[in-house]
């Protein structure tokens, strides 16, 4: 079966098998090569100024004007330009971790609007791992470029014509609870062409959905057409396609095993940690689906790893299920982890740091990209998600998201009236000035002084949109962030 041309179908297939090599992207001037070991990328080379590793090092800050202006001086050849500076102590072997984890972030983020490029990859067993693979979340990856992305018409093309079924649920946390509703769907056989399109969906938003489910490998795709209707009853073929898709589980097995001992019970059922019991009930139920010791032949060799899994996810489920285990287990969770949590909070804070000073320089696509980092590390922060909706607001693509956020950081600091700000110069920004006045008049309401909101409700209420605007632009932003007192 074809897959579309696109970049996140071949991060799909690289990162889930677990294939070394390399992806080649090439699209008119624009060419990049990202290096892959064992589905980690460890490397890319690109042709994009912008995302050359000096750049990326000056926009983090890990090298001084001066030095950038240079840095053709330190290229050495048949060394890698990180390499050349951190012996010349320029930077330090963290900085450069940092700075190509972020090269290949941004690198791969800046394709996924395209589907018109020539993709290709060439597996390679020559190539070597680093000491440290680079931090890059691929998953996350896929999952942040589809959503900015602009639609196309490859993907309907893709989906026309299949079927669709349920695999598993493992990232299922990156979903809405309107996609997370529409996943459930293919928990039996769905034929996409007959299917209705929910209420909380467009045409677009369906189909992209359904791409986002594929490419993170949570669902089944096969074509639907009548050949595929005659050949599955075909003995060899139906056998085949029951050995690969044993084979399939088994993967999906040892790779939970590997992974046992660096789980907790939230993590092995796929949930949050502010699950509720129905919701801990259902993944339970979805991971049984498919890998209860009842699904597997009994000749398969290798039942103890059968069993040792799915003992493990029925402990979670029977800990998680019942109100008091569930409680001393959260205590011991949160006892035990309470120096990695330290760390945590650490390094989301060098994310919104970092993210602070892109958003500064105007770079917002930057910004965006270590906020959402920040956040997946420390959920709980207000001026997380507020610098993040500024961002956001400053990009067309995101403004629905942009909202979204304003109102998650209003909910945690009601008090604050940054957030009413923000949120009431997107809605003016928008066209939408009921709306915006009313978050104004909020905002005035918790600090009558405000300088800023009321210049801003002040235009409003004279009418001069264009002006309010203008006037907005004008307004100094630079307390926004600052630790309040």
């Amino acid at each position: 079966m074809s897959s579309v041309n696109h970049i996140a179908s071949f991060l799909k297939d690289v990162f889930f098998n677990s294939k070394s090599g390399r992806l080649s992207f090439k699209r008119k001037e624009i060419e990049k090569y990202f290096f892959f070991f064992k589905g980690q990328p460890i490397q890319v080379k690109t042709n994009v100024k912008s995302e050359r590793l000096g750049e990326i090092l000056f926009k983090l800050q890990k090298i001084q004007e001066e030095t950038f202006s240079r840095i053709n001086e330190y290229i050495e050849v048949n060394r890698p330009l990180g390499e050349s500076l951190k012996r010349t102590g320029v930077i330090k072997e963290t900085d450069i971790k940092e700075a190509l984890a972020f090269q290949i972030r941004e690198s791969l983020l800046s394709v996924f609007s395209f589907f018109d490029a020539e993709i290709s990859f060439q597996e390679r067993s020559d190539l070597e791992p680093p000491e440290e693979l680079p931090a890059v979340d691929i998953p996350f990856i896929i999952d942040y470029g589809i959503r900015r992305m602009k639609y196309d018409v490859a993907i309907q093309k893709f989906f026309t014509g299949k079927k669709v079924s349920l695999k598993n649920i493992r990232y299922a946390y990156f979903l809405t609870e309107e996609e997370k509703a529409l996943l459930e769907r293919f928990s039996t056989v769905q034929v996409i062409d007959l299917m209705s399109i929910p209420a909380h969906f467009s045409n677009e938003s369906f189909y992209k959905s359904l791409y986002l489910f594929y490419c993170l490998d949570m669902i089944e795709v096969w074509t639907a057409d009548s050949s595929f209707r005659q050949n599955d009853y075909d003995k060899g073929s139906r056998k085949k396609r029951q050995l690969d898709e044993l084979e399939a589980r088994l993967e999906e097995l040892r790779e939970i095993k590997a992974n046992l001992k660096t789980k907790n019970y939230y993590e092995l059922l796929g949930v949050s940690r502010a699950a509720t019991e129905e919701e801990i009930k259902r993944a339970y139920f979805n991971l049984a689906r498919n890998y209860h010791p009842d699904r597997f032949n009994q000749e398969v060799g290798d039942i103890s790893l059968i069993n040792e899994v799915f003992n493990a996810i029925t402990t979670a489920y029977r800990t998680l299920s019942d109100a008091d285990k569930r409680k001393q287990y959260d205590a011991q969770l949160s006892a035990s982890s309470q120096e990695s949590a330290e760390d945590l909070v650490k390094k989301a804070e060098i994310k919104y740091r970092q993210g602070r000073t892109l958003y500064n320089q105007g770079m917002y696509e930057e910004a965006i990209i270590l906020l959402e980092e920040a956040i997946r590390l420390r959920r709980n922060k207000a001026d997380y998600y507020l610098l993040l909706a500024m961002a956001e607001s400053k990009l067309s693509a995101y403004k629905k998201k942009a909202e979204e956020d304003f109102l998650k950081a209003i909910e945690m600091e009601p008090w604050n009236p940054e957030g009413y700000l923000g949120l009431g110069m997107l809605y003016l920004n928008e066209g939408l000035k009921i709306k915006a006045k009313k978050q104004f008049q909020k905002a005035l309401e918790i600090d009558p002084e405000h300088q800023q909101v009321r210049a801003a409700l002040a235009e409003l209420e004279k009418g001069e949109k264009k002006k309010g605007l203008k006037a907005f632009l004008n307004l100094d932003f630079s307390t926004l962030f600052k630790k309040k007192k």
